[in-house]
């Protein structure tokens, strides 16, 4: 099985909302977003590409041998504003109905808060989002979407900036990536922001 990299599309947006929602199924992401039919419809739209993507956004998905999505990435090239900031930062839409609308706010507004914070106007690849299904977890997915992202960043001489759950921050830090903020939006988890310097 080669697992190769490819351009995910719009069609592709239900599966990978699907693997979105079974990567990350522990207590914190299931109380903030429930596996209910609204949040499924709005990982569609939001997570999953499936409102379409912004120029300076590319979907990425790995597929089995029977063509099933087996992990995603989101990533963001950098962006060339006056103020240098990812356009989608505040850009979740309005949150689902079953959703804990109090627990988004804190957790997405939070992440939104400390990118700004901490890459200011720099230009850098943000890595939005990873999703493996934990059925195919282990054989290297989130290293080869991971290496996609990388390689153009080391090309362009730029940072690359992501935020990690507790599972993530190893994979990420056998790449090059340093800690920064940590935040705790639940008990007993912390979500922590990362940066790869510049590799010269």
């Amino acid at each position: 099985m080669a697992f190769e990299v490819e351009p995910a599309h719009t069609s592709d947006a239900p599966q990978m909302a699907r693997v979105f929602q079974a990567a990350f199924s522990d207590a914190f992401n299931r109380k903030m977003l429930p596996p209910t039919e609204d949040v499924n419809v709005w990982a569609i739209e939001n997570v999953a590409g499936g409102g379409g993507a912004q120029p300076h956004e590319v979907f990425l998905k790995i597929c089995d041998d029977e063509g099933r999505v087996a992990a995603f990435a989101k990533w963001v090239q950098p962006v060339d504003t006056d103020d240098g900031r990812h356009e989608n930062d505040d850009n979740q839409g309005s949150w689902p109905v079953s959703a804990d609308k109090e627990l988004c706010e804190v957790f997405f507004g939070t992440m939104s808060e400390h990118h700004r914070e901490l890459m200011g106007t720099r230009r850098h690849y943000y890595l939005e989002i990873l999703a493996v299904d934990p059925a195919y977890q282990g054989r290297g997915l989130a290293s080869k979407l991971l290496k996609w992202g990388l390689a153009r960043a080391d090309e362009e001489g730029v940072e690359v900036y992501l935020s990690s759950s507790p599972e993530g921050r190893k994979v990420y830090e056998k790449y090059g990536f340093e800690s920064r903020h940590a935040f705790s939006p639940f008990p007993a988890y912390e979500q922590l922001n990362m940066i790869r310097p510049i590799q010269r």
